[in-house]
């Protein structure tokens, strides 16, 4: 697709609205402990707009026009590519997400600089979500969601290698956590399926290779990858084959 100049712009200037109209400190309390006041400095913002324009580039050699994307777990570090997607390549963006601050923040601020008339942005849904209910989804995003230290802290130190380092999280349930990790993966294979663009970061892929061998596909990842904006995992991008 080769984007309208009049698609580029909007995007930009959406990018800048979002920035002046975020609360960045209320965002923060989501990834500090304690005192969060000045965490989205100039300098972390500017660092977290530039890793996610990169990526959104990439996506926009990848991605046809017209199609659908599951975003899983998208936070600030996404919306670059989310809303590159949206507003530059008029696909439609399916954003899943637990309930947090920092969704109800990205909700307020979205509807505030949306432009009547022009693409509707993406939002965070927060309900519970099953892969057959979402339609096709030629592209799936589901980075550094496995590795969340909270929401899996066992896994988080399987797959970073932590376990028994100084680096360790500790704590949490193992299988608990690699069973509901797995059905995460699995309905968002639902939802996609051969053909299909997957975005996950490099500690991710062994879990998604493995639930993609159970649905007869496999996972055909790119050799590079690009740095995240705010946990700083490398991102990879594969493509779904059906196994001969």
């Amino acid at each position: 697709m080769n984007p309208s100049s009049q698609n580029i712009e909007h995007f930009g200037a959406t990018l800048a609205a979002l920035d002046a109209e975020i609360n960045w400190d209320l965002v923060a309390t989501v990834y500090c402990e304690g005192d969060a006041e000045g965490f989205f400095d100039e300098e972390r913002r500017a660092a977290v707009l530039d890793a996610g324009l990169k990526l959104a580039s990439d996506l926009g050699e990848a991605l046809p026009s017209g199609g659908r994307s599951l975003y899983v777990g998208a936070a600030v570090a996404e919306l670059a590519p989310m809303l590159f997607e949206a507003i530059v390549l008029g696909r439609r963006v399916v954003w899943k997400a637990l309930p947090s601050a920092e969704m109800e923040e990205l909700t307020r601020a979205l509807r505030a600089v949306a432009v009547e008339g022009r693409s509707a942005l993406p939002e965070p849904k927060t309900e519970t979500w099953l892969g057959r209910e979402l339609g096709r989804c030629d592209h799936v995003w589901m980075t550094s969601v496995l590795t969340d230290p909270d929401a899996f802290p066992a896994l988080h130190d399987a797959l970073y290698q932590r376990q028994g380092t100084p680096e360790a999280v500790g704590g949490g349930h193992p299988r608990e956590e690699r069973r509901r990790a797995r059905e995460l993966v699995n309905e968002a294979l639902v939802a996609s399926g051969d053909g299909a663009v997957i975005t996950t970061s490099e500690e991710e892929l062994a879990v998604w290779e493995a639930a993609a061998e159970e649905f007869g596909l496999a996972l055909e990842v790119a050799p590079t990858g690009r740095m995240s904006g705010v946990v700083g995992d490398v991102i990879r991008r594969g493509k779904l084959r059906r196994r001969a």
